[in-house]
């Protein structure tokens, strides 16, 4: 979650969804994280409010650190440090993002499809609470 370092949960403990129900929103206008954010605030009890648009994490970011508004930031997203803004991390909000792989049949014994799918299923084997699916 990214806030404005001035925001009333910017230091307190244990941030939920929820308690930004009625704070303005900055999301793409279309894409899998306007959806992902969606998702996320409805599963919460609530519907962003959309108080500006963007598609570039580093203008939804300044605009954050602007004080225009709240955003949900993929940790990636914000691995660089923005003035103005406090990270946080959701404990119980958690969105999360599913990745898929699909291989066409007969397909995965050549090396190199059998490479990327053995680092896709190691990196997330990596990760703390991911859930790996194969089906045949």
């Amino acid at each position: 979650m990214a806030l404005p370092a001035h925001h009333r949960l910017a230091n307190a403990p244990g941030p939920r969804l929820a308690d930004l129900a009625d704070d303005p929103w900055i999301y793409g206008d279309a894409g899998p994280w306007r959806d992902i954010t969606i998702a996320a605030c409805a599963q919460a009890g609530f519907v962003p409010g959309q108080a500006h648009v963007a598609a570039d994490w580093r203008a939804i970011l300044d605009m954050v650190a602007a004080g225009m508004g709240v955003a949900l930031i993929p940790r990636l997203a914000a691995a660089s440090r923005t003035p103005g803004v406090a990270l946080r991390v959701l404990p119980t909000d958690q969105p999360r993002r599913h990745v898929v792989s699909a291989v066409r049949a007969g397909a995965r014994e050549r090396p190199w499809i059998a490479l990327v799918t053995r680092a896709l299923n190691d990196a997330a084997a990596a990760l703390p609470n991911v859930q790996l699916f194969r089906t045949d």
